[in-house]
């Protein structure tokens, strides 16, 4: 089947843009963007994939507001369809991504009438895309993740209504994600031939640490990742300065965490960075709102059927319910239900080297599981 990429020179393999060269169910293609109030009125995070073997096109928004009765609430929509015969389509029901001009500006939408939530965005970069070091690791001779990313610091100007609440976005703080490739917990199942990354990595302890941020001055992304020991195995990033060209390249890294007692989620998380040519940058992340359940945005197994990101549900579902996140851990759903999902992701105030602009925000991830002896966590 031919698509509007076909008509381009960019083929990378000896067939259409229609399927791709793995025939892995688990192959994605997904856009991840995040649209903060510094001042910590309102988070929007919102994401679209694509995963050409599963046939199918799903997405997700979600938002975090001040509950009426104090604390946060999680107001979350998935929505799936089968992504064939529109591939040509970054469209899901009343969701649109729609890039305007590649790596510069980016248009978000979700039109109004179906759901008790709109929005229509205009995403501009602040910086140019950062490229992830590769990601790959083979469990039992299969691979377990073979993908690429690049993120990218932007602002964000729009309108973004919940039912009768309508906030204002004039130049917020905006980050973005583009990621590709096999990764795990996608289309519904796991292959299972023997002991998993995921149960060994549990078993040794294992911390994953993301960042995009921007201040107004500088900007860029971090990623750690710690085995529960405090070894540190993998370490990229860079920090960029827009107004003078200067560019951080992050070689080495010290983590200063702060928990809230008797849990795995960091309060306030104090970063010292080296950067390879000997200078260095410290960076402290402090939770605006709450802290995003990201099952209710699909990951982790999220939707009703627990099958996650990427499983073929028909031609067309929508799911959406509401969470109270008001605790930094447990999470209480529609039905009363409290859990307390590992993976939790934060809209941050962002200090650089002691300076707090007020347009800094960014997206912090901090997740440890497993035993964590460096942080005080057993099993």
């Amino acid at each position: 089947m031919l698509t509007n990429l076909d008509e381009t020179l960019r083929h990378q393999i000896a067939t259409t843009f229609d399927h791709v060269g793995s025939s892995d169910h688990r192959f994605f293609d997904r856009y991840w963007f995040g649209v903060y109030d510094p001042r910590g009125r309102m988070a929007l995070v919102c994401g679209m994939g694509q995963y050409v073997n599963m046939n199918v096109l799903d997405g997700f928004c979600a938002l975090q507001v001040p509950g009426p009765q104090g604390g946060v609430v999680q107001h979350n929509f998935r929505l799936s369809r089968a992504l064939r015969p529109q591939l040509d389509e970054t469209r899901i029901g009343p969701l649109a991504v729609a890039i305007e001009r590649p790596f510069e500006r980016i248009r978000l939408a979700c039109a109004a009438g179906e759901l008790p939530m709109s929005f229509d965005l205009e995403w501009q970069a602040f910086l140019p895309p950062s490229e992830e070091k590769h990601h790959f690791n083979r469990v039992n001779g299969r691979p377990f993740q073979d993908y690429h990313r690049y993120t990218q610091a932007g602002r964000a100007s729009g309108r973004v209504c919940l039912g009768d609440t309508v906030f204002e976005v004039d130049d917020w703080w905006a980050g973005r994600d583009h990621s590709w490739g096999v990764r795990s917990q996608v289309g519904g199942y796991e292959p299972v031939n023997g002991p998993g990354t995921e149960a060994l990595l549990s078993a040794a302890g294992y911390v994953f640490y993301w960042l995009t941020f921007n201040t107004g001055d500088c900007g860029g992304y971090v990623q750690l990742q710690f085995l529960g020991d405090g070894t540190r195995i993998f370490t990229d990033g860079e920090i960029v300065w827009p107004a003078t060209g200067r560019r951080f390249v992050v070689a080495d890294a010290e983590v200063e965490v702060e928990l809230h007692p008797g849990t795995r989620i960091y309060k306030r998380l104090r970063t010292r960075l080296r950067g390879y040519d000997g200078s260095q940058v410290e960076l402290l992340a402090e939770p605006v709102l709450g802290y995003w359940s990201m099952d209710g945005t699909g990951y982790d197994w999220g939707w009703n059927d627990d099958k996650g990101l990427g499983y073929y549900r028909g031609e067309y579902v929508v799911e959406q319910d509401v969470y109270d996140i008001s605790h930094p851990e447990r999470v209480v759903r529609p039905n009363g239900e409290v859990r307390t999902p590992g993976h939790r992701e934060a809209p941050c105030a962002i200090t650089v080297d002691g300076k707090l602009n007020p347009r800094s925000a960014g997206h912090q991830v901090f997740v440890a599981s497993g035993p964590v002896p460096w942080l005080g966590l057993g099993n």
